[in-house]
């Protein structure tokens, strides 16, 4: 790789890395596995970078990469691994409680509505990159955060009647 190349990409993971882990950890649920899962993408992108042609941002192309890569390791998940961990995934909220609650209804929602809530909510991209990212129509994007929005919204209120 030649020296600019080799220079970009080592800004690009500068700038992406934590906001990759966080992807791979909202996916993952799982500390380990998404610090093994984020290395992995930076890998990809790096075997790849060559035919990385800016067409959207790094940071989208990046997330893409996350994304799929989280997905392969769900599907090969196996029943005997180590047991899920709280993940505090809200750290601005000053209350651990709704935290716990918050991320528990996150991690309660079928894979393809809590990737779009990942990438809205804690992403913060659009519908059109998210869009791009998991190859699915800006308004099936629509579709599967208002579905995740009332899946939410019943989760939270049911765990507030207790």
């Amino acid at each position: 790789m030649r020296e600019d190349k080799k220079a970009e990409f080592e800004k690009i993971y500068l700038d992406y890395r934590e906001n990759i882990f966080r992807v791979c950890l909202l996916m993952l649920k799982d500390p380990r596995l998404s610090e093994d899962a984020a290395q992995e993408t930076f890998y990809k992108a790096l075997c790849n970078y060559g035919r990385f042609k800016a067409n959207s941002s790094a940071k989208t192309w990046l997330t893409r990469i996350a994304i799929n890569v989280c997905k392969d390791r769900l599907k090969k998940k196996s029943s005997h691994e180590t047991p899920q961990e709280d993940v505090d995934i809200l750290s601005y909220s000053e209350n651990i409680d709704t935290r716990l609650t918050v991320t528990e209804a996150i991690n309660s929602l079928p894979i393809e509505l809590r990737e779009v809530v990942v990438l809205y909510y804690y992403q913060q991209l659009t519908h059109k990159e998210i869009s791009g990212i998991l190859g699915i129509s800006v308004p099936n994007v629509a579709y599967r955060l208002r579905s995740a929005k009332e899946k939410l919204k019943t989760y939270l209120t049911e765990d507030n009647d207790d």
